[in-house]
C-alpha cells in the first residue's frame, strides 16, 4: 500500500513540548523541566536498603498502580499516592480513549477544536513521533482500531476496510496551532493516543509529587509496567528493574534481564493479555500504521528513554519497524536503550542496552526440594496455571490486599514461590504464613515491565519446576493462597492438587478479599 507523505505543518512549540518533558533533548535545546539528579552512586558505607514505602493500586486506567516512594515517612508516602492518583484521575478525563465523557471524546467528534494544553501536549508529540519514526508510530488509527476490537467479538475480520481505514488517516491532513492550541481534525482522523498518553500521565503524576510532596528522595511510578525513576532509590546500587520474557502473559513470568537505573524510564509494548482474539486466533493488538496489520515479527520491546511518554511511544514505533531500523533509530536518539524480543525466540538489543542490563538467570537454589525418584516425570509441555482475581470494592478507606501464592508437597516442604503481590515493609509480613516459612528468605526488585495486563487479574504459571530450576515429578502437592488487607482481615486456604498426565481444571469459589480462583493444568499454548 502506497502511504501518502505527511508534510510537517505544525509549528510544534518547543518550549510548550520541552515543559511536557515529551521530547528527547537535542543538542541545542534544554528540557524546561528541574534537572533530576540520578539515583544515589553505591559506595562501600551503603550497604542497607534504604527506608521506602510501596503502594499498590488496582483498576488504574485500565490496569494497576504501583508506587514506592523513598525517604520521608508512611504519610509523606501517602501524600505521594494521593497526588499522584489524583493527577491520574484529572488527565484520564482529559486523555481517556475509553470515556465518552473524555476531551478527547469531544475532539474525536468535532472537525475543530480549542483543547486543553495536556491534550495538545499529547496529540502534537504524537504527530512529532509519526514523523520521527517515518510512520511507524500513528495516533491517527482509531477507526483501524475500533475495526479491530469489533472483529474480536464478531469474529469477522474486515481486513479491505482496515486498510482503506488507515490509509485515509494516514494521507489526511491534521492542523495543529500551538498559540491557540486548537486542532483541525479531517473526517478520516481519529485520534488514539494511548501508545504515548499513558507515558505522559506517568511523567506528569512524578512532576506533580515532586511538586506538591516534601521530604522524597525517590520515587518510582509504574502503571502497568510502564514506569518513571527518579532520585534515590531503595538500594544503593539504585532502581532494580525485571524484564519479563515475551510471549509468558503470566505475572509471575521469567526475567531475560534486569535493569540498575538512576532516574529514567522504561515502557514494554508487546503481545500478552491485550491480544485480540478472533476466531480462536490471537492477534497482536498493536497494528502497522503503514498496513493495519497487527504485528508478527516482535514479541515485545523494551524501551529506556529519559521520559515515560518517549518510552511508550518508542516501544511501540519499535514493534512495527523492522528490527534494524529500530536498533539503528535507538542509537541515534540521546539517552535511549531498548530490546526487542522476536516472534522467533531470539533477542536483540541496542549498544546503549548492553551497557545497562545484565542477562536474567534461574534464581539461586536457596530452597532445595527433593523428588521421588520412583514418580513419574512432569509431562512434557504441561504447565500449572491459576488465575484470580482482585475485586473493585467500593468500601471506606480500602486498600488492595497483599496476596501470596505458592506451592509445597504434601509434607508443606515449599517446592516454588510463585507470586507475592504487595510489599510495603510494614505490612509485608501480614502474609505471616507465607513470610515465615519463605518470604523473608528471597530476593526482591523493585518492579517488572512488561505490556500492559488487565485491571484487577492475574495469572501466575508453574512450569513444574522447583526453586533452584529443576523439574519436580507427577504427584499430589498443595496451593497455598494468602491475602491480608491493611486494616481489613486476613485470610489463609490451601487446596490439594493431583497432577498427572491428564489435563484438568479446578476451579475455586471467591473467599473474602479475592475474586475466584482458578487452576489449569495441561498442554501450555
Amino acid at each position: 500500500m502506497q502511504r501518502t507523505p505527511w508534510p510537517l505543518r505544525l509549528s510544534l512549540g518547543s518550549k510548550l513540548l520541552a515543559a511536557a518533558g515529551l521530547l528527547l533533548p537535542q543538542a541545542s535545546q534544554a528540557a524546561s523541566l528541574p534537572a533530576m539528579p540520578a539515583a544515589t552512586p553505591a559506595t562501600a558505607s551503603q550497604t542497607q536498603v534504604a527506608p521506602h514505602w510501596r503502594f499498590h493500586r488496582d483498576h488504574v486506567l485500565g490496569t494497576s498502580l504501583d508506587l514506592i516512594t523513598v525517604g520521608g515517612n508512611e504519610a509523606t508516602g501517602r501524600e505521594a499516592l494521593a497526588v499522584a492518583q489524583a493527577e491520574i484521575d484529572r488527565l484520564d478525563r482529559v486523555l481517556s480513549r475509553y470515556r465518552a465523557d473524555s476531551e478527547l471524546a469531544a475532539l474525536n467528534q468535532c472537525d475543530q477544536m480549542q483543547v486543553s494544553e495536556a491534550l495538545y501536549e499529547v496529540v502534537a508529540a504524537c504527530e512529532q513521533w509519526r514523523t520521527r519514526t517515518q510512520g511507524a508510530f500513528s495516533a491517527r488509527l482509531g477507526v483501524a482500531l475500533a475495526l479491530w476490537q469489533d472483529a474480536g467479538f464478531s469474529g469477522k475480520l474486515d481486513t479491505d476496510a482496515i486498510v482503506r481505514a488507515v490509509a485515509a488517516a494516514e494521507a489526511a491532513e491534521v492542523k495543529l496551532n500551538p498559540t491557540s492550541r486548537t486542532i483541525t481534525r479531517p473526517a478520516d482522523v481519529v485520534f488514539a493516543p494511548d501508545a504515548l498518553a499513558k507515558g505522559y500521565i506517568i511523567d506528569r503524576a512524578l512532576q506533580a509529587v515532586r511538586n506538591q510532596v516534601e521530604g522524597l528522595d525517590g520515587l518510582l511510578i509504574d502503571i502497568g509496567g510502564d514506569i518513571r525513576s527518579w532520585g534515590r532509590a531503595p538500594q544503593a546500587s539504585g532502581w532494580q528493574l525485571g524484564v519479563a520474557q515475551a510471549n509468558q502473559p503470566q505475572d509471575n513470568a521469567p526475567l531475560v534481564a534486569t535493569l540498575q537505573l538512576g532516574s529514567k524510564a522504561v515502557a514494554t509494548s508487546g503481545r500478552g493479555q491485550r491480544d485480540i482474539e478472533i476466531n480462536g486466533m490471537a492477534h497482536a493488538h498493536i497494528v502497522s500504521p503503514q498496513t493495519g496489520a497487527a504485528i508478527t515479527e516482535v514479541s515485545s520491546v523494551t524501551v529506556v528513554a529519559d521520559r515515560a511518554a518517549d518510552a511508550d511511544a518508542l516501544s511501540t514505533a519499535f514493534a512495527v519497524m523492522p528490527a534494524a531500523q529500530s536498533l539503528a533509530l535507538a542509537d541515534r536518539l540521546p539517552g535511549v536503550a531498548t530490546l526487542l524480543q522476536l516472534a522467533d525466540g531470539s533477542q536483540l538489543q541496542s549498544a546503549a542496552w548492553q551497557g545497562m542490563s545484565e542477562a536474567r538467570s534461574s534464581l539461586a537454589p536457596r530452597f532445595i526440594h527433593t523428588a521421588d525418584a520412583a514418580t513419574a516425570p512432569w509431562p512434557a509441555g504441561f504447565t500449572a496455571i491459576i488465575d484470580y482475581e482482585v475485586p473493585k470494592i467500593e468500601a471506606e478507606n480500602y486498600k488492595a490486599p497483599f496476596v501470596a501464592i505458592w506451592i509445597t508437597d504434601q509434607n508443606r516442604a515449599i517446592v516454588r514461590n510463585l507470586t507475592h503481590l504487595g510489599n510495603q515493609e510494614k505490612w509485608i509480613d501480614s502474609n505471616y504464613v507465607w513470610w515465615r516459612r519463605y518470604g523473608r528468605k528471597i530476593e526482591k526488585l523493585d518492579t517488572v515491565t512488561k505490556p500492559t495486563r488487565k485491571p484487577g487479574k492475574y495469572s501466575l504459571a508453574w512450569d513444574g519446576t522447583d526453586e533452584a530450576g529443576r523439574k519436580v515429578g507427577q504427584g499430589k502437592y498443595l496451593v497455598h493462597i494468602e491475602a491480608a488487607r491493611e486494616h481489613g482481615g486476613h485470610t489463609y486456604q490451601t487446596f490439594e492438587i493431583e497432577l498427572g498426565s491428564k489435563p484438568l481444571s479446578l476451579p475455586q469459589a471467591a473467599k473474602d478479599e479475592l475474586g475466584g480462583v482458578v487452576l489449569r493444568y495441561g498442554k501450555s499454548a
